[in-house]
């Protein structure tokens, strides 16, 4: 059978083919998931294997965890979909024949390209699904050689441990995971410090034996020896750098991922009283962890704590001569403590002028048209000079005393390696030394002393990155909301009633109330308008609703359960919200339309965008719903299609409540017709709550509340709240 398509009919060219990803969605929005082949094995492997795990068909999490922009599905996306849906993968090498039965059912990837999976041993053998042929296997498997993927089900109700209930810090679980890979790293390190400590050895022996010996016959053999050193510290080096590249790569993915699904699941309160400029800030604080391990830093790390091993060398090689390289290290640790504090204070000075500066660059970009529509220029130019300005001279006085560090650092190794040269001479003269011991000693102590400078001068990007590392871990200590479980609402069987009784709410504590003791019901398909002016709490009420916020006092309840006892995810899932501005991600119309109902068919969007009145809008597109938004082009589209486009994300949801906060705003009178003859539609359909000022929009409602600075001042027929607030304006 071929690959199911992906295809939202539409007139027009003849569309690209779906990615595999969206060809997969999409049998499983239509159930038509049976004898499904494709042209990927490890795609073909992935409802078999989901099945023998004990997947239970939530279809709407399999879409979810489908990769969004990627044409194929490899084993990686393969590994990624079954983390995502709960199931960790362990690799080993091993033959089929001599996995243990306990490790069933498991993926496996031959030396030669085969791609299994392995359900079960029998008494017959071993039953498996070829993902090749897309079909049940037939043959002999066991003498098979490759690597087998072992899978543990993370599931709370399958012991798993949930590491975020752990007391260590969210950094430290983290680099736990790879204490294997850091041994093997220090176990590295320590080989190639062994050679560089051998190099100098073979010098003095060339120097005191055979040249002192006059005895060149030993010559060719320590020659040979240090070159398969050599050999063999470059070989070192070179898997030292793939590791370290592969850690560090590992751990960029990681942090990367999971700070911004903390992020996500956070509650709104958490973030949003950040500015943009100030949250994006917060998270190139976090680059300097990944630079940390990608740039130079981590092998400086690697390097300094075998500085002891060469001073206990140089101090059996030359004695006492061994105490100039150790006073150095202390004068670079008395250096540090004096002379980083004051370099620290300049850099938060030059990193808030920067911020500063990105954050005007940022409301210049988004206001543009409103600095041109007011003649500002010149005055946002003279502001924006002297951010500018502050930041240019910030750096400057930074960047001076990172050079004065860098200088001094140099100074100081220059002077301890004088001074090494100086009293080793002496000692020469004296005899207490040879010169090849002098020697081997200058190279030792530039082994010592060259990491340590590193070091000295890296020592403030460390500090920065555990000050990133901490605020990381501060984050991820955050509670954030519940996420999505099997046991969640079930949507069809919620009627839509909403009650409010006595709500309270305040942004923070030294802020008056924005909602106070606000108490309403709203029937099941009935229309409840909310009305007042400026700041009187009617968008807080619509957030209230939404899961957005939690109410401090009183209760909200939805078909008789407190929204605070539900999980969020389930809640907004059982909310269609539609806020004041409209807002289009980077991604295809058909791929906005399911932002919240990642299940729905091509002939829902087509119904849904139908309901909104933009269909033949949508397929008066070059490519229909496959045309991309969310980018500057969406700037360009008229906002009456923008916004019926919001409320066609909405109805592509099943939800049985919908929330619209000033539905009127940025419409023409033609889509303002158009709504209300929507908003009729809805009565008896869906509960719709409905904040807005228009007269004509409050007075389709069946109840309609008037709000005044947080306090229910009304509640009653739509007429008389108009009436109210028109009394309200005079």
């Amino acid at each position: 059978m071929g690959a199911a398509e992906a295809t939202l009919p539409h007139e027009g060219p003849a569309r690209r083919p779906a990615p595999l990803s969206e060809q997969i969605a999409d049998a499983l929005r239509n159930g038509k998931t049976e004898g499904l082949r494709f042209d990927s094995p490890y795609a073909n492997a992935l409802l078999p294997l989901l099945q023998e795990l004990g997947w239970h068909n939530y279809a709407r999490e399999l879409v979810e965890a489908l990769p969004h922009f990627s044409d194929d599905i490899d084993l990686v996306d393969l590994r990624n979909i079954l983390a995502s849906l709960g199931y960790a993968s362990s690799p080993f090498e091993t033959r089929v024949d001599d996995i243990k039965a306990e490790l069933y059912p498991c993926l496996f990837v031959g030396d030669e390209g085969e791609v299994l999976v392995l359900a079960e041993r029998t008494e017959e053998g071993i039953r498996y699904y070829d993902a090749d042929r897309a079909a049940g296997g037939d043959r002999d498997t066991r003498a098979l050689h490759g690597t087998a993927y072992a899978f543990t089900d993370t599931h709370p109700t399958h012991g798993f441990s949930d590491p975020a209930g752990s007391n260590e810090p969210w950094f430290t679980q983290l680099l736990q995971r790879f204490r294997g890979l850091i041994t093997h790293l220090l176990g590295m390190t320590f080989l190639i410090n062994l050679v560089a400590l051998l190099t100098p050895l073979f010098v003095m022996v060339v120097y005191d034996k055979v040249i002192g010996a006059r005895s060149p016959d030993t010559l060719p053999y320590l020659v040979s020896g240090v070159i398969i050193l050599m050999l063999a510290d470059l070989l070192m080096r070179y898997l030292r750098a793939r590791l370290l590249g592969s850690v560090a790569g590992r751990l960029d993915y990681l942090i990367g991922v999971e700070t911004f699904r903390q992020l996500l699941y956070l509650p709104p309160l958490y973030t949003e009283r950040s500015t943009v400029a100030a949250q994006l800030s917060r998270l190139r604080q976090f680059d300097s962890v990944r630079d940390f391990f990608t740039g130079p830093n981590a092998a400086i790390a690697l390097e300094l704590p075998f500085a002891v091993l060469f001073i206990g060398v140089i101090a059996l090689v030359a004695g006492w001569i061994a105490l100039i390289p150790l006073a150095m290290v202390v004068i670079y640790v008395l250096l540090g403590l004096l002379w980083f504090p004051h370099l620290d204070s300049h850099t938060q000075r030059s990193g808030r002028a920067r911020a500063d500066k990105q954050r005007m660059l940022m409301q210049t970009l988004a206001g543009r048209r409103e600095i041109k529509a007011i003649g500002g220029e010149s005055v946002w130019w003279e502001r924006f000079r002297e951010v500018s300005g502050e930041a240019v001279m910030a750096s400057h006085r930074t960047h001076s005393i990172n050079n004065l560090m860098h200088h001094v650092a140099q100074g100081l190794m220059t002077l301890s390696g004088i001074g090494v040269i100086g009293f080793g001479t002496l000692s020469v003269i004296e005899g207490g030394m040879s010169v090849g011991a002098l020697i081997a000693t200058m190279a030792l102590v530039w082994r010592v002393l060259s990491p340590l400078q590193s070091g000295f001068l890296a020592f403030p990007r460390l500090q920065q990155t555990l000050k990133a590392t901490r605020q990381i871990n501060q984050m991820m200590r955050l509670s954030r909301e519940r996420d999505q479980g099997h046991s969640g609402l079930i949507l069809d069987r919620l009627s839509g009633r909403l009650r409010a009784d006595r709500v309270s709410f305040r942004y923070a504590p030294d802020q008056d109330p924005a909602l106070l003791g606000v108490g309403f019901e709203a029937s099941p398909g009935e229309i409840v308008a909310i009305a007042g002016n400026t700041g009187s709490g009617k968008s807080t009420l619509l957030k209230l609703i939404a899961g957005m916020y939690q109410p401090q006092a009183g209760s909200l309840t939805m078909d008789g359960m407190d929204i605070r006892q539900i999980n969020a995810m389930d809640l907004r899932r059982a909310i269609a919200y539609v806020p004041q501005e409209t807002h289009l991600f980077h991604g295809t119309i058909a791929q906005n339309m399911r932002l919240n109902n990642a299940l729905a068919t091509d002939r829902q969007l087509r119904a849904a965008a139908a309901e909104a009145g933009i269909l033949e809008e949508i397929l008066a597109l070059p490519e229909g719903f496959d045309t991309r938004i969310g980018d500057s082009a969406t700037e360009h589209l008229p906002p009456g299609f923008l916004r019926a486009l919001a409320m066609a994300r909405a109805f592509v949801s099943p939800a049985r409540i919908l929330l619209l906060d000033e539905p009127g705003a940025s419409l023409d009178e033609q889509a303002d017709r158009r709504f209300m003859q929507q908003l009729k539609r809805l009565r008896g359909r869906r509960t719709v709550i409905m904040v807005s000022h228009r007269p004509s929009h409050i007075r389709l409602a069946d109840r309609a509340l008037l709000l005044e600075q947080g306090v229910l001042e009304f509640v009653g027929p739509p007429d008389q709240v108009v009436s109210r607030m028109l009394e309200l304006a005079k």
